[in-house]
């Protein structure tokens, strides 16, 4: 969802070679001027970018086995279970890894493998694999270990397993560091020797692709023939897929449309109890889109992570019944109303702290009270707000290490700008006890004996990135891109269709935004205490907006106003989903 902007500063992302392009497309592909614009403003211009994106379909995913190691990933599942061994699911405590491990669980359990499934607690056992969750896992006597959402680090632990004579399977989406951990085998298209096209997947992405190997292969086998077992359709996993996709933030471009346009299908109508009674304990009653998947859905999931036991949303998603199902979406919902209080103090106090700050190149915040679950939305919430770097740290007496039980400062940090946050900690790595995630999110730990150096290395680090620019620093000059300037009455029910061939919108390919000329907006109400509500074009044939937070603009309504306005989707289900518009920008016509 778009917000509106401080600055009335808009630039046209249009220029007259793109109209000549998109004329020319517009006449091979039979489609309309206004989306062959946006769809140049997109630099989809090849007849092959153009059809895997208006009509993604399976012929666009990739090959798996063109994933390093995903063929001696297959065999060893596959000789794990001949062998009927013993194998643990090793997930991650948000909801990319959540999902990852119920989907990854459910199919190898439909196999007959002898499966279990492990989710570290976040502030009883830290993030991804450790010696410690390592010691506790043996007692399972397993013989295969496989990582979802993790893994991409853990150097010191994979050497652990091996003397345990432990073989490890990783399945990650994270940047790994120089050295790579030496496991069984590493799938994850993000580590440097990895040719697969395709860089974007969620860690639940990747373990799916791990399935569809292994599915092809099992078939090649003749395992279902020979087994009489009942072959699982995979394409129905792909709600967990989406759902971990667009809760990840992952771009929604390349297989990953496919992917998440398949996922949502599955959940309209939603089929899984669990997530059934997830939407109803969010009052979620029409079509499942991003935005509720982002901001109701995820956010609970996520909770039980942050401040309680993830292995509830596990326990949630595996539910059979919606009877089952209830009592822990109803669980995970007064979870969530518990970070929501945590989280209001920490960024009453972390807001603080970055105006102290406000002239630093990275604002970096640190309190020993501090609730670890909630780091990553504060660095996060703060980050936007200034446009700048944000490090959230805290202290977790969960993760003292030595005879002194020193402490440990754990936290996240968010860039801004092209900022590669993993290469920049990389450079400061001997100060570290642990990092790793994304470019632009990492999480992080080290001894609280290290915090003021590190803090130092990090500001000078940040101030030689020459290239960062904050978007307040953007926006001075920006502001607002416009993609395409339209008539009022090219605002048909046409236009809508048309927009929802862009859908599903996500990073990478981000909802466009219209601009509209010489607009009188009318008809304008106030709801919900600071939203606004206006039409505009002729009353007969008008156009609905809105607002969300835009009370401050009824001043303008009755006055001749350029409108920047952005379609969002909506629906029952999917096939009766439809545009609703936002204003994202308002300024007086000149």
């Amino acid at each position: 969802m778009l917000q509106w902007p401080d600055t009335q500063n808009w630039e046209d992302l249009e220029t007259a070679e793109n109209r000549i392009q998109a004329k020319d497309l517009s006449s091979e592909f039979e489609i309309s001027q206004i989306l062959a614009r946006l769809l140049v403003s997109r630099n989809l211009t090849s007849k092959k970018l153009v059809l895997n994106f208006l009509e993604p379909h399976s012929k666009i995913c990739h090959d798996p086995f063109l994933m390093r190691d995903m063929d001696l990933a297959v065999k060893r599942l596959i000789n794990a279970l001949c062998l009927g061994e013993k194998v643990v699911v090793y997930g991650d405590y948000d909801v990319d890894g959540t999902a990852g491990t119920v989907m990854l669980y459910r199919f190898l359990q439909r196999l007959g493998m002898r499966v279990s499934y492990f989710i570290p607690k976040r502030l009883k056992d830290g993030y991804g694999l450790t010696e410690q969750t390592l010691i506790e896992l043996q007692k399972r006597d397993p013989r295969l270990i496989i990582t979802v959402d993790n893994g991409a680090r853990a150097v010191e632990e994979a050497a652990f397993l091996k003397r345990m004579g432990i073989d490890l399977l990783i399945t990650d989406h994270h940047t790994p560091g120089e050295q790579l951990p030496d496991a069984m085998a590493m799938i994850n298209p993000m580590r440097p020797d990895c040719l697969y096209p395709f860089k974007g997947l969620s860690g639940t992405g990747v373990a799916y692709k791990l399935l569809e190997a292994l599915d092809y292969q099992l078939s090649l086998d003749g395992f279902w023939e020979r087994t009489g077992k009942v072959r699982a359709d995979l394409h129905e996993e792909l709600d967990l897929v989406a759902f971990a996709t667009i809760s990840d933030s992952m771009p929604m471009t390349d297989e990953n449309r496919f992917l998440v346009q398949k996922g949502l299908e599955h959940l309209n109508p939603c089929r899984r109890p669990g997530f059934q009674a997830l939407l109803r304990v969010c009052g979620v009653r029409g079509r499942v889109t991003p935005t509720e998947i982002s901001f109701k859905l995820a956010p609970k999931i996520n909770a039980a992570g942050r401040v309680d036991d993830p292995n509830l949303g596990v326990k949630l998603l595996l539910s059979q019944s919606l009877t089952e199902a209830r009592p822990y979406a109803d669980k995970m919902f007064s979870l969530n109303q518990q970070r929501q209080k945590i989280e209001a103090r920490v960024f009453s106090d972390a807001f603080a702290q970055a105006r102290q700050q406000i002239n630093q190149k990275a604002l970096i915040l640190v309190d020993q009270q501090w609730h670890p679950g909630v780091m990553g939305n504060i660095a996060s919430r703060i980050s936007r707000h200034f446009g700048k770097t944000t490090l959230a740290l805290t202290f977790n007496a969960g993760t003292s290490t030595g005879p002194f039980q020193e402490s440990i400062a754990v936290g996240s940090a968010r860039s801004v700008g092209d900022l590669d946050l993993c290469s920049l900690l990389q450079e400061c790595r001997q100060m570290l006890n642990r990092f790793g995630g994304h470019p632009a999110a990492v999480g992080l730990s080290l001894s609280e004996k290290n915090l003021d150096r590190f803090c130092q290395r990090f500001q000078q680090l940040l101030s030689h990135q020459s290239q960062q620019a904050s978007p307040q620093e953007k926006s001075s000059a920006v502001g607002l891109v416009i993609d395409a300037w339209l008539n009022q009455d090219e605002f048909k029910p046409q236009l809508g269709k048309e927009l929802l061939r862009l859908s599903p919108f996500g990073r990478g390919n981000p909802e466009p935004v219209l601009g509209v000329r010489n607009v009188m907006p009318h008809t304008a109400e106030v709801f919900g205490k600071k939203h606004l509500k206006f039409q505009f074009g002729p009353k007969h044939n008008s156009t609905e907006v809105i607002a969300w937070n835009g009370e401050k603009w009824f001043e303008w309504m009755g006055n001749k106003a350029d409108l920047a306005i952005s379609p969002t989707v909506y629906g029952r289900n999917i096939r009766e989903q439809k545009i609703q518009y936002q204003a994202v920008g308002i300024k007086p016509t000149k």
